[in-house]
């Protein structure tokens, strides 16, 4: 009842109605005996509201001048609201992907609302956070080049859970001397472990918001999904073949601000300067959003049959497109289905019940046409072979450049519930007579979802007829070797070390990233077994000087170097992947697949002699170039924020990010922008 009554109270205001608080002199005793003991009565400087000046708005401490001038009367029953907005721009002069707008922006709008159970009632320190979230993003990483393996060095935190998104709803519970605090409900470990306020003054997604945690979790899982084709020539009978069995993507550990799930986190305090953390949560597959595929630079020619014109757009699901030979050249007629692709998904955090049932038969596309009508062919009319430029023959490119079925599952990803796991221990020292604030810390997280390792891979064992010298069936890895060790979840550790170097004269601010004036150094490094994790390897390294100037005391500017380097295990794959046989293994000849882009004779698996192009009974074939190896991303990024008032700030910004794709294939990104933001 008292908090019913509470509401009404802040309705009523807000309504800009008059309201009477038992207690009150001229209360009327006709009211009721008890109303005095429902709710306190508010001091008398909240009890009258009046619309502020531009000059008392502009110096105050929100842009909604404390909700309207509200705030005092909410807070007084218990109600806090607070939040930001930010708009950002990020302008691409040089290096990336092309076909993709060099210019973006992005909108942030975060809203809080804090209930404090306190005001109303004879519990202390128990609180109600409910969290919500905007979001509307032109993404940057498109033109960037930053995708799949390097995808965590997008330059835009911003282009994740777009639209309206629910964020965290807990109830937390802290004890008068602060020493243990527990909380519960709908959460983000992300919120609660690895805090770095200095971090989130950058832009770049990798060094405000991942920190090398979250990169691509092993090579896929192998699942045999039954209505695709098997040996017996109907779905479901026989030996299952190479287009009967799916790679299922794992959701990799979403190290972010659009992750939530349910659980529980418990914080100990044994002295006022260390703590233990340790939090436990659903693990949910998929429930951040899902992205379009785009094309990018290992998509198409030299390394596939695509041409190179379409790199850097976005693919969509049996997308017909030319058909480019081994030599550079356009076949004449040849059409090419690219098959299917995910899909744009946003659950908008309303997950609650978590990843659906896993299903990889849910779904099967019937092979398309073109948009005319007619049948898909690699070369004109469906010829078994053409002629090339030097007259010789050549075979006719595979119909489908890729699967052109929808795998089912999570749209691709393997759909799985688990546990996510993540404990810290840290030191929060003051150095001197300065007090010079630090944090060092340690902790470790398990992350739920089954995952391959890269390595060891094997072919699948085929049955060899030595009277034909040819394979009877072929299973799935019989031309490709495949991973096959399986792991139940995604382990690392992460080590934080940050620290205040000197402090000047100034302003105080307790609740902001900056105690005092002065420089300050952060710095994080992340691990995850290389086996399994594409990124295993990063490291954070920044200085920010806070109040440089002292007629400019709440300004700030900083840089930073983030790194991240790619695992030799991963690569390891890539390679097997490439030097794929020509032949099924248990073949009397066979022949690794040469590295292209070249068109070349082909081995029989018979007779072990070469095809020469000379006829079309003995075409060549084309082949393309390897996949490159990934080596290492770092990105370099500078700020100066100028603090207008206490509740709006311009940011100019620049990001210099080498090697962005990863693997060589993709120029340095020069990347400049700005971000104006107000609190509120």
């Amino acid at each position: 009842m008292k908090l019913l009554k509470s509401i009404a109270v802040i309705m009523l205001l807000a309504a800009g109605g008059q309201v009477v608080f038992a207690g009150d002199p001229g209360l009327s005793s006709s009211s009721g005996a008890d109303s005095s003991a429902d709710v306190p009565a508010p001091p008398a400087s909240l009890r009258a509201w009046s619309q502020p000046s531009l000059a008392s708005w502009w110096d105050g401490d929100s842009a909604i001048d404390d909700s309207f001038g509200l705030g005092p009367a909410l807070e007084h029953y218990g109600l806090k609201f607070f939040g930001d907005v930010t708009e950002s721009y990020y302008g691409q002069l040089s290096g990336g992907l092309p076909n993709q707008p060099r210019s973006d922006a992005t909108t942030e709008l975060k809203m809080k609302l804090l209930f404090d159970f306190s005001k109303i009632t004879d519990v202390r320190g128990l609180t109600f956070l409910s969290y919500w979230r905007y979001r509307n993003a032109e993404n940057p990483a498109l033109a960037a080049g930053t995708s799949g393996p390097s995808s965590l060095f997008n330059p835009s935190k911003d282009t994740t859970g777009l639209g309206i998104r629910i964020m965290s709803q807990y109830l937390e519970y802290t004890t008068p001397n602060k020493a243990f605090t527990i909380n519960a409900g709908w959460e983000n470990p992300y919120d609660q472990f690895l805090q770095q306020p200095l971090s989130r003054l950058f832009q770049n997604y990798a060094i405000i918001s991942t920190k090398g945690i979250g990169g691509q979790a092993g090579a896929g899982i192998p699942v045999i999904n039954s209505d695709m084709a098997s040996t017996g020539g109907t779905p479901g009978v026989g030996t299952p073949t190479k287009g009967g069995v799916r790679f299922y993507t794992t959701s990799p550990v979403p190290w972010s601000s659009s992750y939530q799930a349910w659980g529980a986190t418990l914080k100990i305090k044994p002295t006022s300067d260390t703590y233990i953390e340790s939090g436990l949560y659903e693990s949910i597959a998929g429930e951040t959003q899902k992205n379009p595929t785009q094309l990018v630079a290992t998509s198409v020619y030299p390394y596939t049959s695509v041409p190179a014109s379409y790199s850097g757009q976005f693919k969509t699901s049996n997308e017909i497109t030319p058909v480019v030979g081994a030599n550079g050249q356009i076949i004449p007629g040849a059409l090419q289905d690219l098959g299917w692709s995910p899909i744009y998904i946003n659950n908008h955090g309303f997950n609650f019940r978590g990843a659906p049932g896993f299903a990889p038969s849910a779904y099967v596309a019937v092979k398309p046409t073109t948009a005319s009508g007619g049948t898909i062919y690699g070369t004109y009319n469906g010829a078994a072979t053409y002629q090339n430029s030097a007259g010789q023959y050549v075979a006719s490119p595979a119909f489908f450049a890729a699967s052109p079925y929808d795998q089912g599952g999570l749209d691709g990803n393997y759909s799985h519930n688990g546990l996510y796991s993540v404990n810290e221990i840290g030191w929060t020292p003051k150095f001197g007579v300065d007090e010079l604030e630090g944090k060092f810390a340690v902790g470790g997280y398990i992350w739920g979802q089954p995952n391959t390792n890269f390595t060891p891979v094997q072919y699948t064992a085929s049955v060899f007829n030595p009277a034909t010298g040819k394979i009877a069936y072929t299973t799935y890895g019989a031309t490709k070797s495949n991973p096959f060790e399986e792991n139940p979840f995604v382990a690392g550790i992460y080590l934080q070390a940050d620290q205040q170097i000197f402090s000047l004269p100034g302003p105080k601010d307790p609740d902001g990233p900056f105690t005092t004036r002065g420089l300050y150094t952060f710095n994080e490094f992340s691990f995850t077994p290389p086996q399994n994790n594409a990124l295993p390897f990063y490291f954070q390294t920044g200085l920010v000087f806070n109040g440089p100037f002292e007629s400019r005391s709440s300004d700030a500017f900083g840089i930073a170097l983030g790194a991240g380097f790619y695992s030799s295990y991963f690569n390891a794959y890539t390679q097997s992947q490439n030097q794929q046989l020509e032949n099924a293994i248990g073949s009397a000849y066979n022949a690794t697949l040469p590295n292209g882009p070249v068109q070349a004779g082909t081995i029989n698996p018979q007779t072990g002699v070469y095809t020469t192009g000379k006829t079309a009974a003995s075409p060549l074939t084309n082949y393309y170039a390897y996949l490159p190896n990934y080596t290492s991303t770092e990105v370099v990024e500078a700020f100066y924020k100028f603090q207008i008032n206490k509740w709006a700030s311009f940011k100019p910004d620049v990001q210099y990010i080498i090697n962005p794709a990863g693997n060589g294939t993709v120029g340095n990104d020069w990347i400049v922008g700005f971000s104006f933001a107000l609190t509120f």
